[in-house]
């Protein structure tokens, strides 16, 4: 079995705290205002959490709400991916609510990615608007043959936008695999928070494949995280059967290997991509 490492790389790293190299991932703004202990503000997060907790499951696997009244206002969202079970929903959701108050103690914004769910919070209202930070997670590991691979990246990616961007249920999710070799096999994901419309979920996920086409499209495997939108590609299963298609490719001129990867991981920040 092949060993793969892992590199989580900032776009904004003055911005973003992150907790290891390994799920749950989370950003809480080193600039964020903080709240204090038993104040109005904390009294209506810990409703607010409670309640996207509650509702998660049960509202297709999205829910938006606002908790108190301004200054001490917090607004927040939690939604799973397309593809999980009411249960899962509900486990993750939970499970973020939990645990965002731990890794973001006292901060008036934050937001945490789950495998299966996100959850964002914040005193502004950013209901409908794109967030620009990004967080790159990398497999150092590349393909064996990276000018076949790069392109294939590229052109599943643009589909899986079109699809997401044009989903009649408005999920804006899309997910497809593609048989690379007789041994690999390649899964894609893109997804939108839902608060947002399609102009604006086309736009994140373009900006985010822009992105991962700097940093590392011709690595094993990379996801790019915002508090709007997350594309992941791997060359492993990590998602469900939801409009899935399996398109098989022509052969490439070189073999390549693949394998599962392991939990070794390192964290590396630096700015634009680039690893320090």
């Amino acid at each position: 079995m092949i060993s793969i490492w892992y590199i989580t790389i900032f776009l904004f790293p003055s911005f973003l705290r992150l907790s290891s190299a390994q799920s749950p991932y989370y950003s809480c703004p080193i600039s964020a205002l903080s709240y204090n202990t038993n104040s109005s503000f904390e009294r209506n997060l810990n409703a607010l959490l409670a309640s996207l907790a509650a509702k998660s499951s049960v509202s297709r696997g999205f829910y938006n709400t606002t908790v108190g009244q301004s200054p001490e206002q917090v607004h927040g969202l939690v939604q799973c991916h397309g593809d999980i079970s009411a249960d899962d929903c509900r486990s993750c959701a939970a499970s973020a609510a939990s645990q965002i108050v731990q890794v973001c103690p006292g901060k008036r914004m934050g937001v945490i990615w789950f495998d299966d769910c996100l959850l964002r919070y914040s005193s502004f209202n950013f209901f409908g608007i794109v967030d620009a930070s990004k967080m790159a997670l990398v497999n150092t590991v590349s393909m064996s043959n990276p000018a076949r691979f790069k392109p294939i990246v590229q052109v599943l990616f643009d589909n899986l936008i079109k699809s997401a961007t044009t989903n009649i249920s408005g999920h804006m999710y899309a997910t497809e695999s593609v048989k690379y070799t007789d041994n690999v096999t390649l899964y894609c994901l893109a997804e939108c928070t839902r608060d947002l419309s399609f102009n604006f979920c086309n736009s994140c996920l373009k900006s985010s494949v822009r992105a991962i086409s700097q940093c590392c499209s011709d690595k094993r495997g990379a996801r790019i995280l915002s508090g709007s939108c997350v594309i992941r590609y791997e060359i492993y299963p990590f998602f469900g059967n939801l409009s899935t298609s399996l398109v098989t490719l022509p052969p490439p001129p070189s073999s390549t290997s693949g394998g599962a990867p392991t939990n070794s991981s390192v964290v590396v920040t630096g700015e634009h991509f680039s690893a320090i």
